[in-house]
């Protein structure tokens, strides 16, 4: 199913939406979580004149992640569905 991802400055009451999505699925997330986790590298990527931006989405990320460069970035798809970053811990198993 198709649905728009847009990165959201939580930081902001109510938290603001980038103008601009960063994907299109759901299976973009891991790509955009990657983009705000990389999001100093991604930024620079467009204040070197978008030479260095492969592909579509990105440069979209790259925008709204250079105007917000130290705020809490969450994602957020059209129907105003929170995307949590997944989880990377692991829990050891219980003896």
């Amino acid at each position: 199913m198709s649905t728009y991802m847009y990165l959201t400055c939580m930081d902001h009451d109510p938290p603001l939406l980038a103008d601009d999505e960063s994907g299109q699925h759901h299976y973009d997330l891991p790509r955009i979580w990657r983009e705000i986790e990389n999001r100093e590298e991604v930024a620079n990527r467009m204040h070197d004149n978008w030479t260095n931006i492969e592909e579509y989405f990105e440069s979209r990320s790259a925008k709204f992640l250079a105007a917000h460069p130290r705020c809490d970035i969450g994602v957020t798809d059209e129907y105003g569905v929170r995307h949590p970053k997944p989880s990377t811990a692991t829990t050891p198993n219980s003896p």
